[in-house]
């Protein structure tokens, strides 16, 4: 059997908990026995082939990756297994760990260093073809998942397009206002980080716009902004704009949109934006517009019309894969407010 020391084995899981959800939230626990790592859901997965569910998987394929990262500094191998045991649906990721079956992955020291960036502004210098070809290779390690890059100006403007549809309506949908502002914590204003949840100092509202964005919380406020367009003024300013100053917009697809799949695409692109971190650049994951072309997006809230045209505008950029991710990507000064994380006794 495996023997870890507590610090070496609390460090390995400290990693695992820095990795991205959609709103900083993991709602998982540990279970640690004789060398094997569980991961039991605090809450009950939502519905296969919804967004929830894409995300969800996206966030526990980051935090699994993590968790391999961290535990090959100490020569340990330990491949997740995704819902290893039928009969218990609650536990949805073993890990054994094996001694002597690794060598240290150097991305371990970056995941500390790895933070969503939101300020406006991107800048270059673009990739040299060796960084490229790095950021690649992360995602090849996973045969399900496809990464594309949307570079050229035609590209840009056709995702631009779908992004733009999809960030607008989550300012002019009841549902999915509620669902964004939900996540924020305006109680710790805005030079705080939180533990749980958005600190709205993370957000990269200038400082003029942050009283009316905190009046936009309340939906009869939005409601009556948005008889002034206020919901595409919204949708311009965190999507369309920041896209098109960034050196970068990428995209990661799946072959097949099944749980296995759609795991090894959060542990790829967690791989991604580890590389890219290395490299001195910042990342903003923009998902809104690949999670709502997905078919159960519309048993979740999301128009029957939006979730065709963006299906289809998908389908004319890349095909037959199905895409669970775009992102931004380019240089930036670092934010003066990050996401935090609890302790990892809360997730013992």
């Amino acid at each position: 059997m495996v023997k870890l020391d507590r610090g070496s084995l609390h460090a390995i899981l400290e990693h695992a908990i820095l990795a991205p959800s959609a709103d900083n939230q993991h709602r998982i626990r540990f279970g640690l026995a004789e060398g094997t790592i569980s991961i039991r859901s605090t809450a009950v997965l939502p519905p296969a082939g919804g967004y929830k569910w894409v995300l969800a998987l996206l966030s526990l394929g980051a935090l699994s990756e993590n968790l391999a990262i961290a535990a090959s500094r100490f020569g340990m191998r330990g491949e997740p297994v995704l819902f290893p045991d039928p009969s218990e649906p609650d536990l949805i990721v073993r890990v054994c760990l094996e001694p002597g079956q690794a060598t240290p992955d150097p991305l371990w020291e970056i995941i500390p260093l790895r933070h969503t960036n939101r300020r406006v502004r991107f800048h270059g210098p673009g990739m040299t073809a060796a960084e490229r070809g790095e950021l690649e290779a992360a995602v090849r390690a996973y045969p399900a998942c496809q990464l594309s890059w949307l570079d050229h100006p035609q590209q840009r403007r056709q995702a631009l397009r779908l992004m733009r549809r999809a960030e607008t309506e989550r300012f002019c949908s009841r549902a999915l206002h509620d669902e964004l502002f939900s996540a924020i914590r305006f109680d710790v204003g805005w030079g705080n980080a939180a533990p749980e949840g958005l600190p709205p100092g993370a957000l990269g509202v200038e400082p003029p716009l942050r009283p009316l964005f905190s009046l936009l919380r309340h939906w009869p406020v939005m409601r009556a902004a948005n008889l002034l367009g206020a919901h595409r003024m919204l949708g311009w300013r965190s999507c369309d704009l920041p896209c098109r100053l960034a050196p970068h917009l990428g995209v990661l697809a799946v072959k097949k949109l099944d749980e296995h799949s759609v795991f090894d695409a959060g542990r790829a692109f967690q791989r991604l934006w580890l590389v890219a971190t290395r490299h001195g650049r910042v990342l903003q994951p923009m998902p809104a517009s690949t999670l709502y072309a997905l078919d159960g997006a519309r048993a979740e809230g999301i128009p029957l019309a939006l979730q065709r045209d963006l299906a289809a505008g998908w389908k004319a950029s890349l095909g037959e894969v199905r895409p669970v991710m775009v992102f931004r990507m380019g240089k930036a000064k670092p934010q003066s407010v990050d996401s935090a994380r609890r302790s990892l006794e809360h997730y013992l």
